[in-house]
């Protein structure tokens, strides 16, 4: 049905949803393995010569694993959203598209940032919440990045030097 469908113009809004859902997933994730580190702590599993390693490697990856793979699955979005915008060839006439398609993305952009510092800041989540700083500032200043990359993907898409092609007919 839709064939070479890169550089969509609906990029963004799939954008914001995938980066709401891992940021939750990795918060609700992240939570979990505080539980079950605090459970082996507390246990009689907590004996043993291994309890140690292994909570100490659930701690680490809680603390910093979880936080740089969000980093990097980000980082990896934003990069594939403007390769794709790059390569794809669509007519200026398209902005107006692209205009309304962010502006979209922004209404949808600030509740979704609403939610996640409501769940953020939830009683039961905080003590969890306040150790993922590089989620918690991605997910402050959504809108903002939001905004920049769909400008950014927009301005690949639509200005870029396509050379100057021309027909000799005689």
């Amino acid at each position: 049905m839709l064939r070479n469908k890169r550089g969509d113009v609906s990029d963004i809004i799939t954008f914001i949803i995938i980066v709401f859902f891992l940021a939750v997933s990795f918060l609700v994730v992240t939570f979990a393995n505080d539980k079950i580190s605090d459970t082996i702590k507390e246990s009689a599993l907590n004996d043993t010569a291994d309890a140690e390693t292994f909570t100490s490697s659930i701690d680490r990856m809680t603390t910093t694993s979880v936080q740089r793979g969000f980093v990097a699955i980000f980082a990896f979005l934003i990069i594939g959203m403007m390769a794709s915008s790059f390569l794809v060839k669509i007519h200026p006439v398209f902005l107006f598209m692209y205009i309304i398609f962010l502006a979209i993305a922004m209404f949808v952009c600030v509740p979704l940032a609403n939610t996640y510092e409501i769940l953020m800041n939830a009683n039961a989540i905080t003590g969890v919440a306040s150790q993922q700083t590089m989620i918690n500032w991605i997910m402050e200043h959504f809108v903002i990045i939001t905004l920049g990359t769909g400008a950014l993907s927009m301005i690949f898409a639509l200005a870029k030097l396509t050379g100057g092609e021309s027909r000799n007919e005689i």
